[in-house]
């Protein structure tokens, strides 16, 4: 039997999101919804708001409280002033910085804490054991 190589076809690769954990999802989530946001109207704006739904599938956390959290601290984070330290950078927005310093914040970090109760779970939440 011939067996040839080929290069593999558009889309085979793994995704490596569903087996990270819920707060590395969550803070990926909320990466994604700052960068939609940024780049709103945008092929990547577009990719991004694509990105942060999928997360809904891989991620167990409270979306009710944790979806507006996380769209309000990418809006307060791309509503800072970045102009004034970065002298040579005249017109600059640095909307990606403003993302990249939001999913490094304190403030990310305590979303994790309050909204995500298995943050070290891979996946959907852990099963409940059987009471006896």
């Amino acid at each position: 039997m011939l067996s040839l190589s080929l290069p593999a076809a558009a889309g085979t690769s793994t995704v490596m999101a569903p087996s990270r954990t819920n707060a590395e999802n969550y803070k990926d989530r909320a990466l994604s919804a700052c960068i939609a946001e940024a780049y709103k109207g945008s092929p990547a704006g577009e990719d991004a708001s694509i990105t942060k739904s999928v997360f809904l599938d891989w991620t167990d956390y409270d979306d009710d409280k944790g979806n507006p959290a996380t769209e309000q601290l990418a809006e307060k984070y791309l509503r800072r002033d970045y102009s004034n330290p970065f002298e040579g950078y005249v017109g600059a927005e640095f909307k990606l910085l403003k993302c990249l310093d939001m999913y490094h914040s304190r403030e990310l970090n305590e979303q994790v804490r309050k909204y995500v109760p298995h943050p070290g779970w891979v996946g959907d939440a852990p099963a409940t054991r059987k009471k006896k």
